[in-house]
């Protein structure tokens, strides 16, 4: 059990991170990305520079972090052994729907982190994210022989680029229909995913 003193370093940290994250927000609707400095979140925030950089190595990493880490609870996770094999497709789509839902409720900074200088940063944290789930329902159907010779050296980078970018399309439109985009996304997958009967 945790005693009282860790249970106050937790909760500060937790409101240290709460105001850094809300500075960056407050931030975005005044001045581009790219001109945002590590003191003026601070400043911001109510914080000193050291407070920052026990949480966050940079500006970009905190905001790539920021956007990802939502999505990255919602993308599909490995533990989808327990899902039918013909609910699991659908899942699938649906889960990646819900992903640009949460997008599209935060399209401003999505927009701004996009179009900075250190969009790279997103682009390789949601890459990331992307290709771990990609890579785990691939197995999970070849377990199932829903799916037999993938050469995944090709198929993981092409899937996961094609999704992270269109991610990012998304995050520049102005759709909401988050169900919708994430069947067109699904339509346009290789000729061997297990697409819904």
């Amino acid at each position: 059990m945790a005693d009282s003193s860790s249970r106050a370093v937790d909760s500060r940290t937790l409101r240290t991170v709460s105001a850094i994250e809300s500075a960056v927000r407050q931030a975005v609707t005044q001045m581009p990305l790219d001109e945002l400095t590590v003191a003026e979140v601070c400043r911001i925030a109510g914080i000193g520079r050291p407070s920052f950089y026990t949480h966050f190595a940079s500006s970009p990493e905190l905001v790539a972090r920021m956007l990802t880490a939502e999505i990255d609870d919602i993308l599909p996770v490995p533990a989808v052994e327990h899902v039918p094999t013909g609910q699991l497709e659908p899942w699938i789509t649906e889960n990646l729907a819900a992903a640009l839902d949460l997008v599209a409720q935060d399209r401003e900074l999505y927009r701004a982190a996009f179009t900075s200088s250190s969009s790279g940063v997103l682009r390789a944290v949601l890459e990331r994210a992307v290709e771990n789930r990609v890579r785990n329902i691939i197995v999970i159907w070849q377990e199932r022989e829903l799916v037999y010779d993938v050469d995944l050296a090709v198929a993981l980078p092409y899937i996961t680029g094609g999704i992270t970018r269109a991610v990012e399309a998304w995050a520049h439109d102005d759709d909401t229909d988050a169900p919708a985009r994430a069947r067109a996304i699904r339509d346009l997958m290789p000729r061997w995913w297990p697409f819904p009967s």
